[in-house]
């Protein structure tokens, strides 16, 4: 059996989870179960079973559905499990959470308060009139993916991916840079009508999600559907601020010497990749494998020089069906980390094309994978499992960085210091790009008007990227191009979800500088934080790991100057 072959036999769903009826004997069961307080664990556990099963349905139909967005056949099935299963899948579970609250003298252990908790606060914001206004949510994301899953590129008289038109963006030699560049923005400007009228129903859609919560706005909505509880807008705001003052004029210098030292007169946009910043000497982007078949052999003796254990989970996923990485036309262009509860399973969505970039990013989805695999067994109850979002991007970043020394298989000396640069360099690159997500995010759910027009986010996007990248040289160029570049999956997929990156990315350089000293000692905190899940609150977490939740203007200038002096070490 195929690689390939072997992702469809795991995704495949039964007809008969696809209907509401397989679930609902069972969900009006624990409803009419009478329950005291000695009951409550045991029901909980008969709810928690369920909801994986669910949880699992929805996870397999929409990751096939990102792995063949040119099928329609696959675009209806789910779409039919999210207007048909999850309404009344979520009335159900609203109804179990007020039944839950509502039993006498209940007082839930340790291991199970935050989830009440996040139970009361969710039951508190369930809206009836949300439930379907949900499912137009879900259609307009999924909408999203089909356009850009379909998305295609002419470069050099051929039709490319996204991904592999990307790739080009790392060449040496400018003239292919900005071909690929101008080549991409073309595609992007052809899609953008689109794409402009999803935004506009989503705005829409969520401002109502909003209204029908009694919340002023929806980023207040938001904040409260993502329990964020341990900070507030107006630290995120204050995070904004420092990356402005202390973060990007250390990418404008930096930038300004690579340019310096390859004689370019200015940083074009097709100059910076903040993911993977140019080469001062001139010399071509990495190329550490060709194939996906080369990666996951590649990440697979990294592993084994880290740790047994998670060699051993890495192998269970190439094994088991719960890889997919290379790109491929009617696939979704992003990469990330989907979860089947009900065996405790990861799976892994990515687009290869043999960069340095692929690697760290496999690195990256792997330690969500390990977050699954040990949170899975350590907590029983599906809710437990994970963290919260504030958290979860530790275990993926911190890979990133505990792997750097276990590549010399793979790279020379001389090729590894080169990836550690680009890896540390895009810390630097990626913060002022968060803090534009996330600035654009406040402005648009808390700050704009009403009546709001495209070319007002547009304005916006413009004037933020001035703030936040400076260095970039657009003169003489299409600013529409420039104005689009909120045309990103978070801002249409899972708003409000990315300063979490940065929060974890300073973390995570926490955890490096503690594995240069004690190696064995952080990777055993770090896993130790993994089986914590969701049960545990977001600073415990940061505690369990040996760092600080921490994003204020001070913290953000300590791990600058620690970062500067690994890169000139």
């Amino acid at each position: 059996m195929t690689q390939l072959a072997a992702v469809e036999r795991k995704l495949q769903v039964p007809e008969s989870q696809v209907l509401w009826e397989t679930y609902a004997a069972r969900y009006a069961a624990l409803q009419a179960q009478p329950l005291t307080a000695a009951e409550v664990r045991g029901w909980l556990a008969q709810w928690s079973a369920l909801d994986a099963e669910l949880a699992d349905t929805g996870s397999k139909l929409s990751t096939h559905a990102d792995l063949h967005t040119d099928d329609p056949a696959a675009q209806e099935r789910f779409q039919t499990f999210v207007a048909q299963v999850m309404p009344p899948a979520s009335r159900a579970g609203q109804a179990l959470k007020e039944k839950l609250l509502a039993v006498p003298e209940y007082e839930p252990p340790a291991d199970f308060a935050l989830t009440y908790r996040r139970f009361r606060d969710e039951a508190a914001l369930f809206r009836e009139a949300n439930v379907d206004l949900a499912v137009t949510h879900e259609a307009q994301k999924n909408r999203h993916s089909v356009l850009t899953g379909n998305q295609k590129v002419r470069l050099g008289g051929e039709e490319v991916t996204i991904p592999q038109a990307r790739q080009r963006l790392d060449s040496p030699e400018r003239a292919e840079r900005e071909a690929a560049w101008r080549a991409l923005a073309e595609s992007n400007l052809e899609v953008a009508p689109d794409l402009d009228a999803v935004m506009l129903g989503l705005i829409e859609t969520r401002r109502q999600l909003a209204r029908n919560a009694d919340q002023t706005n929806y980023r207040d909505f938001r904040w409260k559907e993502l329990d964020r509880v341990d900070y507030t807008p107006a630290d995120c705001l204050a995070f904004h601020e420092a990356v402005r003052d202390e973060v990007v004029p250390l990418t404008t210098r930096m930038m300004g010497e690579i340019a310096a030292t390859l004689g370019l007169d200015s940083v074009r946009p097709w100059d910076y990749n903040r993911n993977n910043l140019l080469d001062p000497q001139g010399r071509e982007s990495l190329r550490p494998f060709t194939t996906g078949a080369e990666l996951e052999e590649l990440a697979q003796q990294a592993f084994a020089g880290l740790d047994e254990g998670l060699a051993a989970r890495f192998q269970q996923m190439r094994e088991g069906g719960l890889l997919d990485l290379e790109s491929r036309p009617g696939k979704m262009s992003h990469a990330y980390c989907q979860y089947f509860p009900t065996t405790n399973e990861p799976f892994v969505l990515m687009n290869v094309v043999g960069t340095a970039e692929d690697v760290r990013v496999l690195f990256h989805e792997v330690g969500h994978a390990f977050h699954g695999f040990y949170s899975g067994d350590a907590q029983p109850l599906v809710w437990n499992r994970w963290s919260p979002i504030e958290f979860v991007e530790i275990p993926s970043m911190a890979m990133e960085f505990l792997t750097l020394d276990h590549l010399g298989h793979a790279l020379s000396p001389e090729d590894l210091h080169r990836y550690r640069e680009k890896l540390l360099q895009g810390v630097v690159g990626f913060l002022p790009w968060a803090a534009q997500m996330d600035a654009f995010q406040h402005w648009l759910y808390a700050e704009a008007p009403e009546e709001l027009s495209i070319e007002a986010l547009d304005a916006k996007w413009l004037e933020l990227d001035r703030t936040f990248h400076p260095f970039i040289n657009w003169k003489g160029l299409d600013e529409r191009i420039r104005a689009k570049g909120w045309h990103y999956y978070h801002i249409f997929q899972v708003p409000f979800y990315y300063i979490e990156y940065a929060m974890c990315y300073l973390a995570a350089v926490g955890v490096w500088r503690q594995a240069r000293g004690d190696a064995g000692g952080a990777l055993e905190r770090y896993k130790a934080s993994l089986r914590l899940g969701n049960a545990s609150p977001v600073p415990e977490l940061y505690r369990a790991a040996g760092v600080e939740f921490r994003f204020d203007q001070a913290h953000i200038r300590g791990l600058m100057t620690f970062l500067q002096e690994q890169l000139q070490g």
